[in-house]
């Protein structure tokens, strides 16, 4: 009977969870789509038409603001490279947009809470920010995949700044599709954190994330790898964890490695960025990410 009643506990803790975030789900789905027929190629254009510094803070933040996935993100950054773009802000648009969008805002903000939400934008902000002004100042052949503007010679030469013409169908169709992708994985970290706030004990989760050990950090950055299969379906998980004595510090870190080491963003940043400088690239992330742990466990 013990097992029966802590199973009937975290479907009783589901539930609740389910009640509490989906509401929130479908706003930042709605926010999303709606935003995509906004003209992003148009708005990144004239920031990047400013110098390269001012350009690039601007750039992180549209790549925030934009709810298109990475691969939407390509062609756009690969059009406005050909027609002369500076490269920093382009990469740091396409960096910003694969960590944050503005649906994992609002769900960070209702899952876990705002600090958490905006201590994961200010990261991202000032990881973008500060990798477009390294790549300032090296040469564009150590960067850019010459072969990738290839693809995109079949194409009509001002296509990409036209936005999506709306239409209810098509908005309500896109609309679903994205929920039904981001629920199922939502519902699956509910019931997943669920499961470790009954059976797994809390001092288990101190012991292995307890913010006064070395290992926290660069352990949860670990388990970000295998574990982040969608954005919004690991919030419930790290809530979880978090209850149980999880350190901010680590939460951070899990957020910011997760999404750069997942493999469709990955295979989409090497159809624009050179096999060795993806390698760089994750790797500076996961430094940064413990970094911004540590100065964010501090606070």
């Amino acid at each position: 009977m013990v097992v029966w009643d802590q199973l009937v506990e975290v479907f009783a803790i589901s539930g609740r969870l389910v009640v509490r975030l989906f509401p929130y789900v479908v706003v930042g789905i709605l926010v999303g789509e709606g935003l995509k027929h906004a003209r992003w190629s148009v708005w990144i254009g004239r920031a990047c038409d400013q110098h390269p510094l001012v350009a690039t803070v601007w750039a992180a933040l549209l790549g925030m603001l934009s709810p298109l996935c990475t691969y939407g993100t390509v062609p756009i950054v690969l059009r406005l490279a050909r027609s002369g773009t500076p490269l920093s802000p382009l990469i740091t648009f396409l960096s910003a947009s694969s960590l944050m969008n503005p649906q994992l805002f609002i769900l960070t903000w209702r899952g876990i809470g705002p600090e958490m939400a905006f201590a994961r934008a200010a990261a991202v902000f000032v990881f973008g920010v500060s990798l477009g002004f390294v790549l300032w100042r090296l040469p564009a052949r150590w960067i850019v995949n010459r072969r990738a503007f290839e693809l995109l010679d079949s194409e009509a030469p001002d296509s990409h700044r036209a936005p999506l013409r709306f239409v209810w169908r098509a908005f309500l169709r896109a609309a679903w599709r994205s929920f039904r992708f981001v629920s199922f994985y939502m519902v699956l970290g509910i019931l997943l954190g669920s499961a470790i706030e009954v059976f797994v004990p809390g001092e288990w989760i101190l012991r292995t994330f307890d913010p006064g050990e070395w290992f926290a950090l660069p352990l949860a950055a670990i388990l970000s790898v295998p574990l982040y299969a969608c954005g919004g379906g690991t919030i419930p998980l790290i809530r979880s964890l978090l209850l149980g004595g999880m350190g901010k510090g680590s939460a951070l870190a899990f957020f910011l490695v997760g999404p750069a080491t997942r493999l469709t963003p990955l295979m989409a940043l090497a159809t624009v960025l050179r096999g060795p400088f993806v390698v760089v690239y994750v790797s500076a992330l996961i430094l940064f990410s413990l970094l911004a742990g540590l100065a964010y466990q501090g606070l």
